[in-house]
């Protein structure tokens, strides 16, 4: 960014990462916030949202490893509520600053990451996301689509919807278009006020439903706000493992190794076999198993992203076991006869950066 060799270093910690937590998942995923909190000087904060017994305790004694990054365990509900409103509870009774912050917990951290981003918050832009998923390419809506999902990013003429993955933001920017237009992270279509839709639809935007901060993210450019977005070699977001580790149906309680979660919203099938694979490699890996071997008979391209994957969570588990383990856990996760390198891992990842197909400019 122009100038930005004038600025002064950037101070990481003044941006606090809001992390949801749902149903019986931290135990799995706590090596990928390893890893965002080893590649970055932020801190943040886990937000419980319809966890099981047992979860919060974890929680507290991961946060007592990292003090000083882990700024506080926050009891949003017992049951599962939608994401975007416990992000929207925790920006209305916690004021970290200037910045609101937001990260999956399924995001690898691979380098130092937060650096560009806040650059581009100090360079013009308002807010900044991120987080395309590994299995995918193609960030726009489909034209006809009914709905904007999580991972399309982009109209199909270009228009900038954001990510629910991965979001940086101004506050100030935050707070004025929440209160002018009554709308919020968990804002989904129909129960938004009239004004709001009235601007949506002068927008050329209306759909019948909007995942997290779809809605915020459109008012927030219409008010006067610049949102940007780019990827970031150094991210790697897997996506989806939840619904396999943790099943919204089962209310908080683990899934078993061959169960398919429910769908009432079918997923791409791309999306689906990453995540199928993903948490039974994530199972086997934290319970000291070998990994599970490659589903067979897959397109190239997708066979292809299972591998990098593959090869990325035996690198995370490997790389974090010792900063997550507890006394209570198995033994070591990972063991030498099936280890990959992190050479590995690079080749293997460099082969799919490639840019997301978005709409025109």
């Amino acid at each position: 960014m122009s100038g930005a060799g004038d600025d002064p270093p950037i101070d990481e910690s003044a941006f606090v990462f809001n992390i949801v937590w749902t149903g019986s998942v931290f135990g799995y995923l706590r090596y990928f916030v390893a890893s965002q909190i080893r590649h970055s000087g932020a801190r943040f904060r886990f937000v419980l949202n319809g966890c099981v017994p047992g979860q919060a305790e974890m929680m507290e004694r991961f946060a007592r490893r990292f003090p000083d990054r882990v700024v506080e365990i926050y009891h949003f509900s017992d049951d599962m509520l939608a994401h975007g409103v416990a992000l929207d509870a925790v920006f209305r009774t916690r004021d970290d600053g200037d910045y609101f912050c937001l990260i999956d917990s399924d995001i690898k951290a691979r380098a130092p990451f937060v650096a560009p981003f806040a650059q581009a918050l100090r360079s013009g832009c308002d807010g900044v996301t991120s987080g395309r998923g590994v299995w995918n390419d193609d960030v726009v809506v489909p034209r006809g689509h009914l709905g904007v999902p999580g991972e399309c990013f982009y109209s199909p003429d270009g228009y900038l919807f954001g990510s629910p993955h991965f979001g940086m933001y101004r506050r100030a920017a935050l707070t004025e278009t929440m209160d002018r237009w009554g709308v919020g992270f968990g804002s989904a279509g129909r129960e938004i006020p009239a004004a709001a839709a009235a601007a949506i639809e002068a927008a050329g935007h209306r759909y019948w439903m909007y995942d997290t901060g779809k809605i915020l993210n459109i008012l927030f450019q219409e008010g006067g706000h610049r949102l940007c977005h780019f990827e970031h070699d150094s991210l790697v977001h897997v996506g989806g493992m939840s619904h396999y580790l943790s099943p919204p149906e089962h209310h908080g309680k683990p899934g078993s190794a061959n169960e398919e979660p429910d769908q009432k919203w079918p997923w791409p099938a791309a999306r689906l076999e990453v995540a199928r694979y993903s948490a039974a490699l994530l199972r086997d890996l934290c319970g000291h198993r070998p990994p599970p071997p490659m589903p067979q008979g897959l397109p190239d391209d997708l066979a292809q992203r299972l591998r990098v994957v593959r090869d990325e969570l035996i690198d995370l588990v490997r790389t974090y076991d010792d900063d997550v383990r507890e006394p209570s856990d198995p033994g070591r996760a990972v063991t030498s006869a099936w280890e990959r390198t992190r050479t590995g891992v690079a080749r293997a990842a460099a082969r799919l950066r490639r840019p997301a197909r978005r709409g025109p400019a």
